[in-house]
């Protein structure tokens, strides 16, 4: 008990401290017209300004997705406080760890994914290029009322640049490291003036890859990507709008490029390089379709919103990760999600003001998993030896919401929400004379927030949320044959700043957080499966603080701290780990920056910039024997700017640190030679953009 109370003392003390330091930060003298800018965002269903709403929420404007060279979910989650991503083992694959809760294999996200409305069912569609994005907001902390299931960990919403009424566009093309091409390419306008608007956005790229097989002696990271978009929006009359998007993606590289280990504990002794025989290959495409419609009645406005989405994903690889030839494995994943939302709106100038409304999923999933004999090191050679398993499942979730927020004084704002999920899972076993498991998950998902103004610029708040993660089968063969639902109760305060005439701003954030059944992943050979089980209970406390600053005109200093200490409590019901930090958490994510833009002529504009991510340590598994050190990676930026073009040159990893972004030791993943597996991280790679603007 001494150790947790010291732990959650120190957590309050720098909680308190942070506090003190947004009351008594010394003011940056005030200059006309340098405030910092203002982000409208739609966190809560509505658009709100970011300094007024009371979630932890880190969001990114089309402006600062320029500068900072957004291209990925992995860097801006890098410029987050308390939340990272890791892609492994396919070219769709990610596991996304936010405040101590993550995503794992076979599963659905930990995070909910909203790309223009629409969520992202799939874990799998999370790990895409971003390319003509206007924003992206980042929660942190449960969302189940207002996101629903898998938002138990936060949510992340991506809205995508919207057509104008005038014809405008851009293209751009780069070439880096490991011999990448890139270009993407958007336009947009009127079709009809005033009436129908279009916009058509794509991007293309090819890698050699970074990441060297030496026993192949070929790289074994390759990767390319084709992604495509559409949009168009009818402004039928001046209260109804009409959305229609899709967009196709074809995205193929390597799979499996493990590095295998004689012992345990060698996480941080030695960084070998993959040693296969087998050059590994995944690809993944993904087709998505939807519509929305927005209907302002005066009283609230309807929105409906209808979508399709389809994910194949296919990888084969070494299963013995080494350069003997013996056996391999191939995964075929199979997902199609039709879902329907409606929703009713009340219009923001109210002093009550409220969201209702319902939403409908079905999802069908089909997997294969497959062991082959590998008769010639080459996937082409790959004879099927046996099944792991072969399963359908069909799932139907439904869900019912609402939220009210109610201005008691000028100052002070009450708020609550609360959503039903019911989740209906329906699972055919097709290896064992089509066997049918069924099972419903359910979960009521309250909240409720107080805010308070102290002044315009200073705000406080206080919230308890509540997240869900719903449960499911695992193969009918092993233990436990059905994994519990994971659920959260979350208890948050925070404040939001912002002096020095827009200037300055400083938001933070302090939690505790009790988990339920945390879902946690590995295999098992023995029974040939792949198992997810659960962490009986947990508790997770920490911070977050955000900052950022107008020093002068074109100069900015940014930066983010994150704590997050995770102790699990129960584990399986015994003594087993209690007290250890759940797999994946970083205790401590620091993130820091500047930027400074400055004219060299009357028309030429120069950027500089450096973002630092430090990373703490991560322990892999609930046992916390294998670890990864702290490490921090250094970014550099540097552009110019002449009359709508751009030329930027950038390096990544600047330092060239090594780590693994993914290590499993034997017990946990299952390795048939009881040798550990590590996935290297990239190493500094470097590169130039050349963009234009029309």
């Amino acid at each position: 008990m001494g150790r947790v109370h010291h732990r959650h003392a120190a957590l309050r003390r720098a909680f308190i401290v942070s506090t003190a330091a947004m009351a008594l930060a010394a003011p940056v003298s005030a200059q006309e017209g340098l405030a910092l800018e203002e982000i409208i965002v739609t966190a809560q269903k509505r658009a709100e300004k970011l300094q007024e709403v009371p979630v932890s929420v880190t969001a990114f404007s089309a402006a600062t997705i320029e500068d900072a060279g957004i291209k990925t979910a992995e860097d801006f989650l890098a410029l987050t406080p308390n939340i990272r991503m890791v892609q492994s083992f396919t070219v769709g694959n990610s596991f996304v760890t936010v405040r101590g809760i993550s995503q794992i294999n076979n599963n659905d996200p930990s995070v909910a994914v909203v790309v223009d409305g629409v969520p992202q069912s799939n874990q799998k569609q999370l790990a895409q290029q971003f390319f003509d994005i206007e924003r992206i907001e980042v929660l942190k902390g449960p969302q189940g009322a207002l996101y629903g299931r898998n938002s138990i960990g936060g949510a992340i919403n991506i809205i995508t640049r919207q057509p104008k009424d005038r014809m405008e566009g851009s293209a751009e093309i780069g070439y880096g490291s490991g011999d990448t091409w890139s270009a993407t390419a958007a336009v947009g306008g009127p079709v009809v003036q005033d009436k129908l608007l279009f916009r058509a956005a794509a991007s293309y790229q090819d890698s050699d890859g970074l990441i060297t097989n030496t026993f192949l002696d070929r790289k074994a990271d390759f990767f390319q990507d084709k992604t495509g978009r559409l949009q168009a929006t009818w402004m039928a009359t001046e209260n109804l709008s009409v959305d229609a998007r899709a967009s196709v993606s074809r995205t193929e590289g390597g799979a499996v490029l493990y590095s295998q280990f004689g012992t345990t504990g060698l996480s941080n002794a030695t960084y070998i390089k993959p040693q296969e025989n087998v050059l590994g290959e995944s690809q993944r495409d993904m087709d998505d379709l939807s519509l929305k419609i927005d209907w302002n009645l005066g009283a609230a406005t309807l929105t409906a919103i209808t979508a399709y989405s389809s994910v194949k994903e296919s990888y084969r690889g070494d299963l013995d990760f080494s350069s003997a030839q013996v056996v391999g494995q191939g995964q075929d994943l199979d997902v199609s999600m039709l879902s329907q939302e409606l929703r009713l709106t009340s219009p923001n100038d109210q002093p009550f003001r409220w969201i209702a409304g319902a939403y409908y999923l079905h999802t069908e999933r089909d997997l294969t998993t497959t062991v082959f004999a590998d008769t010639n090191s080459t996937i082409a050679g790959f004879a099927p030896l046996f099944v792991f398993g072969d399963e359908s499942n069909d799932n139907d979730a439904y869900a019912l919401f609402g939220q009210g927020a109610f201005d008691v004084t000028e100052k002070l704002e009450l708020s609550g929400a609360l959503r039903l999920d019911s989740d209906q899972r329906e699972q055919t076993d097709l290896l064992r004379n089509n066997a049918v498991r069924e099972r419903t998950f359910r979960k009521w998902q309250p909240k409720v927030t107080a805010k308070y103004k102290w002044t315009d610029a200073v705000m406080t708040y206080a919230t308890f949320s509540t997240g869900f993660r719903s449960g499911g089968f695992n193969a009918p063969t092993v233990n436990p044959a059905i994994f519990a639902k994971e659920t959260t109760s979350n208890y948050e305060a925070g404040f939001k700043a912002t002096m020095a005439d827009g200037r300055l701003v400083l938001n933070g954030s302090a939690f505790h957080t009790k988990l339920r059944n945390a879902q946690i992943f590995k295999v098992d050979l023995t029974a040939g499966a792949q198992i997810i089980d659960n962490v009986r209970r947990a508790n997770l406390t920490g911070l977050e603080l955000e900052a950022q600053a107008r020093l002068a005109k074109g100069w900015d200093l940014f930066g983010g701290v994150g704590l997050t200490d995770s102790d699990i409590k129960d584990f399986d019901g015994s003594a087993a780990y209690r007290g250890n930090q759940l797999p994946s958490n970083t205790k401590l994510t620091l993130n820091a920056g500047s930027q400074y833009s400055f004219d060299i002529t009357d028309q030429m504009e120069g950027l500089l910039r450096i973002d630092v991510d430090h990373r703490g340590k991560q322990y892999y598994h609930a046992d916390n024997i294998d670890y990864r050190r702290a490490v921090t990676l250094i970014d550099l930026r540097a552009g110019l700017n002449y009359q709508g073009w751009s030329l930027t040159a950038y390096v990544k990893n600047l330092t060239d640190k090594q780590y693994f972004s993914e290590y499993t030791d034997a017990y946990w993943s299952g390795s048939a030679t009881g040798q550990d597996l590590g996935q290297l991280s990239r190493p500094r790679t470097y590169g130039v953009n050349a963009k234009v603007r029309f």
